[in-house]
Protein backbone atom coordinates (compact mmCIF):
# COMPACT_ATOMS: atom_id res chain seq x y z
CA UNK A 1 0.00 0.00 0.00
CA UNK A 2 2.80 2.41 0.98
CA UNK A 3 5.57 1.15 -1.23
CA UNK A 4 5.90 4.76 -3.44
CA UNK A 5 6.38 6.71 0.23
CA UNK A 6 10.05 7.94 1.57
CA UNK A 7 10.93 10.19 4.16
CA UNK A 8 14.36 11.98 4.51
CA UNK A 9 16.64 10.89 7.53
CA UNK A 10 20.13 12.05 8.48
CA UNK A 11 23.00 9.39 8.59
CA UNK A 12 25.54 10.21 10.87
CA UNK A 13 27.61 7.74 9.32
CA UNK A 14 27.41 9.67 6.27
CA UNK A 15 26.66 13.14 7.19
CA UNK A 16 24.14 13.64 4.93
CA UNK A 17 20.36 13.55 4.50
CA UNK A 18 18.80 9.96 2.87
CA UNK A 19 15.81 9.23 1.43
CA UNK A 20 14.20 5.92 2.80
CA UNK A 21 11.05 3.99 3.05
CA UNK A 22 8.54 5.65 5.26
CA UNK A 23 8.49 2.26 7.46
CA UNK A 24 12.11 2.49 7.86
CA UNK A 25 13.05 2.79 11.66
CA UNK A 26 15.06 5.53 12.73
CA UNK A 27 18.09 5.20 15.29
CA UNK A 28 15.56 5.73 18.26
CA UNK A 29 13.71 2.72 16.96
CA UNK A 30 10.54 4.78 16.18
CA UNK A 31 9.36 4.95 12.50
CA UNK A 32 8.22 8.70 12.72
CA UNK A 33 9.53 11.64 12.96
CA UNK A 34 9.14 13.69 15.85
CA UNK A 35 8.02 16.91 15.27
CA UNK A 36 10.38 18.37 18.39
CA UNK A 37 13.41 17.38 16.43
CA UNK A 38 15.70 20.15 15.42
CA UNK A 39 16.04 20.59 11.60
CA UNK A 40 18.74 18.86 10.16
CA UNK A 41 21.39 20.71 7.88
CA UNK A 42 22.14 18.89 4.81
CA UNK A 43 25.34 20.80 4.35
CA UNK A 44 27.80 22.47 6.39
CA UNK A 45 30.24 25.49 5.26
CA UNK A 46 32.40 28.03 7.04
CA UNK A 47 32.40 31.33 6.28
CA UNK A 48 35.65 31.14 4.31
CA UNK A 49 33.69 28.47 2.26
CA UNK A 50 30.91 30.84 1.58
CA UNK A 51 33.40 33.65 0.62
CA UNK A 52 35.44 31.51 -2.01
CA UNK A 53 32.03 30.39 -3.35
CA UNK A 54 30.39 33.22 -4.00
CA UNK A 55 33.65 35.02 -5.53
CA UNK A 56 34.09 32.61 -8.01
CA UNK A 57 29.84 32.40 -8.78
CA UNK A 58 30.61 35.55 -9.91
CA UNK A 59 34.29 35.63 -11.58
CA UNK A 60 34.44 33.30 -14.88
CA UNK A 61 37.11 33.37 -17.36
CA UNK A 62 36.30 35.03 -20.48
CA UNK A 63 36.87 32.11 -22.68
CA UNK A 64 34.06 30.16 -20.60
CA UNK A 65 31.21 32.14 -21.81
CA UNK A 66 32.34 32.37 -25.55
CA UNK A 67 30.97 29.57 -26.91
CA UNK A 68 33.94 27.58 -25.10
CA UNK A 69 36.52 29.00 -27.11
CA UNK A 70 39.70 29.36 -24.93
CA UNK A 71 43.22 31.14 -25.38
CA UNK A 72 46.31 28.63 -23.83
CA UNK A 73 47.18 30.50 -21.19
CA UNK A 74 50.76 28.77 -21.39
CA UNK A 75 51.25 30.01 -25.04
CA UNK A 76 53.65 33.26 -25.62
CA UNK A 77 52.00 36.40 -25.22
CA UNK A 78 51.97 36.95 -29.03
CA UNK A 79 50.42 33.98 -29.57
CA UNK A 80 47.15 34.18 -27.52
CA UNK A 81 44.53 35.58 -29.26
CA UNK A 82 41.83 38.07 -27.94
CA UNK A 83 38.14 36.89 -27.47
CA UNK A 84 34.89 38.52 -26.92
CA UNK A 85 31.65 39.06 -27.94
CA UNK A 86 30.67 40.92 -30.72
CA UNK A 87 27.76 43.24 -30.72
CA UNK A 88 24.60 40.90 -30.74
CA UNK A 89 26.69 38.43 -28.72
CA UNK A 90 28.09 36.67 -30.97
CA UNK A 91 31.86 34.91 -30.11
CA UNK A 92 34.54 37.37 -31.61
CA UNK A 93 38.31 36.14 -31.73
CA UNK A 94 40.55 38.62 -32.60
CA UNK A 95 43.64 36.97 -34.39
CA UNK A 96 47.38 38.16 -32.89
CA UNK A 97 49.53 40.19 -34.93
CA UNK A 98 51.23 38.31 -38.06
CA UNK A 99 54.81 38.02 -38.41
CA UNK A 100 56.73 39.84 -41.07
CA UNK A 101 56.35 36.70 -43.00
CA UNK A 102 52.41 37.30 -43.00
CA UNK A 103 51.68 34.44 -40.33
CA UNK A 104 49.23 34.83 -37.47
CA UNK A 105 50.17 32.56 -34.67
CA UNK A 106 47.28 31.96 -31.88
CA UNK A 107 47.22 29.20 -29.76
CA UNK A 108 43.85 27.99 -28.43
CA UNK A 109 43.32 25.46 -25.22
CA UNK A 110 39.66 24.95 -26.45
CA UNK A 111 38.40 25.88 -29.65
CA UNK A 112 33.94 24.57 -29.76
CA UNK A 113 32.12 26.38 -31.25
CA UNK A 114 28.47 26.58 -31.17
CA UNK A 115 25.55 27.03 -33.52
CA UNK A 116 25.99 30.81 -33.35
CA UNK A 117 29.01 30.40 -34.41
CA UNK A 118 32.33 32.54 -34.16
CA UNK A 119 34.08 34.95 -36.12
CA UNK A 120 37.34 35.24 -36.74
CA UNK A 121 38.22 39.40 -37.14
CA UNK A 122 41.23 39.72 -39.74
CA UNK A 123 39.90 43.37 -40.28
CA UNK A 124 41.75 46.58 -39.80
CA UNK A 125 38.87 48.39 -40.07
CA UNK A 126 34.88 48.07 -38.97
CA UNK A 127 33.11 45.93 -40.85
CA UNK A 128 29.29 45.16 -41.05
CA UNK A 129 29.02 40.74 -41.26
CA UNK A 130 26.39 38.35 -41.93
CA UNK A 131 27.03 36.74 -38.57
CA UNK A 132 27.83 39.86 -35.55
CA UNK A 133 26.52 42.66 -37.54
CA UNK A 134 28.88 45.54 -37.28
CA UNK A 135 32.33 44.28 -35.74
CA UNK A 136 34.92 47.11 -34.70
CA UNK A 137 38.60 46.58 -36.32
CA UNK A 138 41.21 44.07 -34.59
CA UNK A 139 43.64 45.99 -33.01
CA UNK A 140 45.85 43.53 -33.04
CA UNK A 141 45.92 44.50 -36.77
CA UNK A 142 46.53 48.42 -36.74
CA UNK A 143 50.02 48.24 -38.06
CA UNK A 144 48.72 48.00 -41.45
CA UNK A 145 49.69 44.02 -41.61
CA UNK A 146 47.51 41.64 -42.42
CA UNK A 147 47.56 37.80 -42.01
CA UNK A 148 47.63 35.38 -44.66
CA UNK A 149 46.22 32.13 -42.82
CA UNK A 150 42.66 33.56 -42.69
CA UNK A 151 40.74 34.62 -45.63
Amino acid sequence: MNKLRYRLIFNRARGMLMVVAEIARSRTGSPRTRKDDPPVRCCRLSPLSCAILAVFAFVTPTGCAQAGIVADGQAPNNQQPNIISSANGTPQVNIQTPSAAGVSRNSYSQFDVDRQGVILNNSRHHVATQQGGMVAGNPWLAGGRRSKNHP
